[in-house]
């Protein structure tokens, strides 16, 4: 049978049989018509009983094991396996809601031109949904300092009823522009409700294989570094909330590293029209270097702390940080004093 369009859906999944079933059965209850869509499971060292899971579904699930190397290993083997004309991805602890595709291709028809799409999407426990406007949730988290206003980062908005195109709530926004000099600050996009033409993923498009945290960020950076993207502001996947904090320490110092890596070696060298100035560039640089330093010396990480702080005294750009001056202060301390005043704080707040 021949189809109009196909669709290639890459899950990366590492020990997460139990959830496993809904992301694939999430795909293949898709209410599209006239289109081949492709599921190619990675499964990244999963010690579980995931390949038996995959297996109930037959050949309609591609599955493929390899070591465990990471998410971003995962999903760029799968976007070397992937056969169809467009690709999305899926997080096995995730799910797509039932018109995600019908509305993105209903969106690229009455936008010719651009191949990149994505969306927001809901949050959602056992309880029930939490928020279905998920991506400002996340990009107002504490770790992010710029405030997101959709129309600042891109240039043209629009209705979707001006287009005849309504979802169940009626009519939604939809923007549409280059948002790479916006990328410098947070990560805009969420990877799971992205679908992108498979011929727009060069060689240098893939996603960070040496990350533990924000792998996806580098490949959106590369993305958008290059293509306009549409979002549609209205949910169009949901997203599995899951108990305890999202980001241990570690991950928290990960987070901050990584992004300092894509500053230098993205934001830097790049020679696309849409890269930031240098001013904005050494900026944020120099911010990232100084949340480490602060978070580097409230875990008591003095040598750490120290080496990051010769960092950002040969930075460039203006420190715009209120408290930063207090915690250089710190440094002279033979003890660490801000791990003392941070517990004396705690043992306050729980006293009153």
């Amino acid at each position: 049978m021949q189809y109009s369009r196909t669709v290639s859906v890459i899950i990366p999944t590492y020990n997460r049989a139990h959830y496993l079933v809904e992301a694939i059965e999430s795909i293949l209850n898709q209410d599209i018509t006239d289109c081949r869509i492709e599921i190619i499971v990675i499964d990244d060292g999963s010690t579980d009983n995931t390949k038996e899971v995959v297996r109930k579904f037959g050949n309609r699930v591609k599955y493929l094991y390899q070591s465990n190397g990471g998410a971003g290993t995962a999903r760029n083997r799968g976007i070397l396996e992937a056969t169809g004309e467009w690709v999305a991805f899926l997080d096995s602890d995730d799910r797509w809601l039932p018109e995600k595709l019908t509305m993105q291709f209903r969106v690229l028809d009455a936008f010719p031109g651009y191949n990149a799409i994505h969306s927001n999407f809901l949050i959602f426990d056992t309880t029930g949904i939490l928020t279905n406007k998920g991506l400002e949730y996340w990009l107002n988290e504490p770790s992010v300092w710029v405030k997101i206003v959709w129309n600042n980062i891109y240039s043209k908005r629009y209705e979707s009823a001006d287009y005849h195109i309504h979802a169940g709530s009626g009519s939604f926004p939809i923007y549409a522009g280059n948002i790479f000099a916006a990328q410098l600050n947070v990560n805009c996009i969420s990877i799971w409700t992205l679908l992108i033409r498979r011929n727009c993923l060069q060689k240098e498009m893939c996603f960070a294989e040496n990350y533990k945290l924000n792998e996806d960020y580098w490949f959106s950076c590369r993305l958008t570094e290059s293509c306009d993207v549409i979002f549609m502001d209205i949910p169009t996947a949901e997203n599995r909330a899951h108990n305890g904090p999202r980001l241990t320490q570690a991950g928290y110092f990960e987070k901050f590293k990584t992004h300092i890596d894509i500053c230098n070696n993205i934001f830097r060298p790049s020679k696309s029209i849409h890269r930031p100035p240098d001013k904005e560039i050494d900026k944020t640089y120099k911010l990232l270097n100084i949340l480490l330093f602060k978070k580097y010396l409230k875990d008591g990480m003095r040598s750490e702390a120290r080496k990051t702080y010769d960092v950002i005294r040969m930075a460039n750009g203006p420190a715009e940080d209120r408290t930063y001056f207090l915690y250089c202060l710190a440094l002279l301390f033979p003890f660490d004093i801000i791990k003392h005043l941070i517990a004396v704080k705690r043992f306050i707040m729980k006293r009153l």
